[in-house]
């Protein structure tokens, strides 16, 4: 394995060091001849004014701008507050030394009648800011034609967004959310020509963006500013459509601009299995799945109605609310499965056969708020409150029977009908000030969770055991109420201590106080009063419990220009005390603990797109308390459950390497990562099968079961005219190792998953997208001390994705082909099957006006079958899933800012 990740690393620096053939330097003056830091240098093509490549200088004021030949005219430029340089090239075939450049005050540039007044991107720290005038995309574009114009951004097929390599996991507007941190909903309504400029910069948590700490994040963030001029005025889409089979689909969003107020509401209702109000441009909510490689829209078929409030202000000079939201959704699902399971035992093998079908219906009405509030230049409050309500119905029938060589050991069949409701508040505040030495800190954090829920579950069940001494019953009717109380609370109080420009140290206590309480009562029907009113007092239970734990930190932070590391160290102090009363018996448990934790961290950087990050972490996990108390839970008929007091804590450890390195140049990149967890006193299943197939489970601790994964890939773009090819190959591995105990005989498993994949995008601006792509995952086990010696299984999937734009992109006709196949699925289950959707639309009324219609499923062959394979048992499965209807919708915009017209 180590020898491997040396050799890709080897092999993708030669081609990146192969692709980087020159370079331009020179060391940058301020106007009081004083090496200047942080200046933004770029090289535009004179034709089009599209970026080259753009780098900025460091301490000493040095640049080196790496760029491939150049046989066109084009134009450096050296931009810094209120100044700047630029210098034309006819064409560029070697290295160039420009020596010291003395900048001038900043003027209107005017070279071969293009005229520069603003720079097309600026570098400052670790933000790259990018001016949306210099991105050429169509008038009526959303905000997401813009990231695909800027060098070094690439949307994958799977819809995930990268930046010099890096993943965008966060996607604000004017420093905010836009509803939700994922971005969707900004990327498809937002339209491109209201926005000023687009800032990169590496993702920081709330307590790093308030301490002004350096991030430890590897990811990106990217935030689209609106222009000024243009903040002001209100943006609206609307889309409805019906089909056949009853299927409908409705969706509207509403957002009003001023300054610093954003006010949006959102609606949502539709029956085709989409969540979200982030409609596809091609094929509106029916699209929720596309560009995911492989069909997997979830069991079930669902109904979802969605409301949505989102405010966000500055509230005064010194409160700035960044959040504000009200969210009510209800949604009805229906699910069917059918399920074939072997269990693997020493000496011979269970199969178990199952059928289930239920109805789920839940509301959750949900606030979540959050406002920073500036007590001084230096002193910062925030918090962030937020409260949840749900209510959930309930009901489902199912029926197995196990066998062991076509003998019948047991069956069962039940009905359940469920009613619940759950409460949950979360209050959280964080307090950070910063002293008058640069660097030095004091914070301090609450956060909170109070919790409540309860259900009431009739259960209804037939259970036959089948043993050579005759046939055994074991029939219930029982209500079963269930009812739980949670309070968790966390303090943190740090202090933070610069020792040099570059490092500090932190110290930090923290306390945690766990205090939950659970109630299991169990009534069984009478048929003297027609009601559940006979207590069984032998499956019902209560336990309290509270654990408190202090926690110690000591940390160390260390930033360089090429190279940064933190480290953390925690000692946790831990005391558990748990009652319990289990079949009129109380229980007591009290445990003492004092375990270590740490966590390093490393990362190089070779160049400003080049890294590598180490990390090492290891820590302890204490079993829970239903693991711990001895005591019998006979709840399901065909499961037993018995805790065991002696459980040790259990050790992980955890190792990962990661590389990645983007050539701007070139537009390649790759990267690859490789991880290693251990662990030791893993807390196991002990399990038994009885004569009639029943389980009798308690648990233990196994030292051994590790894991190692690997994954890599690459990204190569090429482009000319207005033709962009990106070819991109995928690929992952994973090994985990597996021991334990099964009908009291050790057992071991080593199981091999291979996962190798290639996406391909082409597109020609405004008129085709062309994205195939195909994957195999392939999945090995080899079993020790089992009946059977090993299972294997592969499955494959083959997508494309085509898109095309005629008329102007007035008419817009998409089409989605999928075909997957898997092996060695069981009898009874299909193998393969195609699955193609299609949509037409046309645009009119200035594009204000889409219509459309839409096929789901052409060849009504969709489904969901699967086989997942574990260290003690393989199953195949098959779900209920969407299937064929047509639809047509209508869709309407209407947006209108100030300084541009209405669309």
């Amino acid at each position: 394995m180590k020898n491997l990740l040396l050799l890709l690393i080897l092999v993708c620096n030669i081609l990146i060091a192969h692709a980087q053939k020159l370079h331009i330097d020179g060391k940058v003056y301020d106007l009081g001849k004083k090496p200047l830091e942080n200046a933004t240098i770029y090289l535009l093509k004179a034709k089009d004014s599209s970026i080259v490549n753009y780098t900025a200088t460091n301490k000493e004021g040095k640049f080196s701008l790496k760029i491939d030949e150049v046989k066109e005219p084009s134009i450096l430029t050296v931009d810094a507050e209120k100044m700047s340089y630029s210098k034309t090239f006819e064409k560029i075939d070697h290295s160039l030394s420009l020596g010291d450049i003395e900048l001038e005050k900043k003027a209107v540039i005017n070279i071969d009648e293009i005229h520069i007044t603003v720079a097309p991107v600026k570098i400052k720290n670790d933000t790259i800011e990018f001016n949306a005038s210099a991105l050429k995309v169509r008038p009526d574009s959303k905000i997401e034609e813009l990231l695909k114009q800027i060098p070094g951004v690439e949307i994958g097929n799977d819809g995930k967004i990268t930046a010099n390599g890096k993943e965008v996991d966060q996607i604000m507007v004017n420093g905010k959310p836009f509803f939700d941190k994922d971005g969707k909903i900004a990327l498809q309504n937002l339209p491109a020509d209201i926005i000023k400029n687009i800032q990169f910069t590496t993702t920081k948590s709330k307590e790093e963006e308030l301490s002004g700490k350096s991030p430890k994040s590897q990811n990106t963030t990217i935030n689209f500013n609106i222009d000024e001029r243009k903040n002001k005025g209100f943006l609206s889409r609307i889309t409805a459509g019906y089909g056949s089979d009853k299927r409908y689909e409705g969706s509207g969003l509403v957002s009003y601009f001023k300054g610093n107020t954003k006010i949006s509401l959102l609606a949502s209702s539709n029956n085709i299995n989409s969540r979200s109000v982030s409609a596809d441009d091609v094929f509106d909510n029916m699209g929720h799945s596309r560009n995911s490689g492989m069909q997997n829209t979830g069991s079930g078929v669902q109904k979802t109605t969605t409301f949505g409030l989102n405010y966000s202000d500055k509230l005064g000079n010194d409160t700035d609310l960044d959040n504000l939201s009200l969210k009510y959704s209800n949604s009805d699902m229906e699910t069917r499965s059918k399920v074939s399971r072997t269990t693997l035992l020493p000496d011979y093998t269970l199969k178990t056969n199952s059928e289930n079908k239920g109805e789920n219906e839940s509301r959750e009405y949900s606030f979540d708020s959050s406002a920073r509030i500036k007590l001084d230049s230096l002193t910062n409050i925030y918090i962030s409150p937020s409260f949840s309500r749900s209510k959930n119905f309930s009901s489902g029938r199912s029926a197995s029977s196990t066998l062991k060589d076509e003998k019948l050991l047991n069956e069962s069949a039940s009905f359940s009908n469920t009613r619940g409701e759950s409460n949950t508040f979360t209050p959280n505040i964080y307090f950070s000030k910063n002293l008058r030495k640069k660097g030095r800190l004091i914070s301090a954090m609450i956060n909170s969770t109070i919790s409540e829920s309860k259900s009431d579950l009739i259960h209804q069940s037939q259970n036959s055991f089948y043993q050579n001494s005759g046939v055994t019953t074991d029939n219930r009717d029982q209500l079963q109420r269930n009812r739980s109380q949670g309070n968790n609370y966390n303090f943190r109080a740090g202090y933070t201590e610069p020792i040099s420009d570059s490092a500090s140290v932190s110290f930090e206590i923290q306390y945690n106080s766990k205090l939950s309480r659970d109630l299991r009562d169990f009534s069984d029907f009478d048929p003297a009063t027609g009601q559940y009113s006979k207590y069984n007092s032998l499956l019902s239970n209560s336990m309290d419990q509270r654990v408190n734990q202090f926690s110690p930190e000591l940390s160390f932070f260390l930033n360089k220009k090429k190279f940064n590391t933190w480290s953390t160290f925690n000692i946790d102090i831990s005391d558990m005390k748990v009652n319990s009363v289990f079949k009129g018996q109380q229980y007591q448990l009290q445990k003492n603990f004092v375990l270590p934790r740490y966590s390093v961290n490393f990362q190089y950087v070779f160049s400003e797109r080049n890294r590598l990050t180490l990390s090492n972490s290891s820590s302890f996990n204490i079993p829970g308390a239903e693991q711990l108390i001895p005591y019998k839970d006979e709840s399901d008929p065909l499961v037993t459950y018995t805790g065991n007091p002696d459980l040790k804590n259990t050790w992980v450890t955890s190792t990962n390497a990661s590389f990645s390195s983007f050539n701007i140049i070139k537009n390649f990149n790759y990267y690859i990562n490789a991880g290693f967890t251990y662990r030791n006193n893993d807390v196991i299943n002990y399990t038994q099968y009885d004569s009639s197939g029943k389980q009798i489970v308690t648990y233990d601790n196994i030292s051994g079961n590790k894991n190692i994964n690997l994954s890599t890939g690459l990204s190569k773009t090429f482009k000319w005219k207005d033709n962009k090819l990106t070819v991109s190959p995928r690929f992952s591995m994973n090994y985990t190792y597996n021991n334990g105990f099964i009908n009291g005989q050790p057992f071991k498993s080593n199981s091999y998953n291979f996962n190798p994949g290639l996406n391909l995008n082409y597109e020609i601006r405004d008129k085709i997208t062309i994205k195939p792509s195909y994957r195999i995952g392939y999945n090995f086990s080899k079993y020790s001390n089992y009946s059977i010696d090993q299972v294997n299984t592969s499955n494959q999937s083959l997508k494309l994705e085509l898109t095309n734009y005629l008329f102007q992109s007035r008419l817009v006709f998409g089409n989605d082909f999928e075909y997957n196949t898997s092996s060695n699925i069981a009898p009874g289950f299909k193998k393969d099957f195609y699955f193609w959707n299609t949509s037409l639309g046309y645009s009119f009324f200035k594009k204000q006006l889409t219509a459309k219609v839409k096929i789901y499923d052409v060849f009504n062959q969709n489904q969901s079958v699967r086989r997942t394979i574990t260290d003690s048992y393989f199953e195949d499965r098959e779900d209920l899933i969407l299937k064929r209807y047509i639809m047509f919708s209508l869709s309407m915009k209407l947006n209108k800012f100030s300084g541009k017209k209405n669309e």
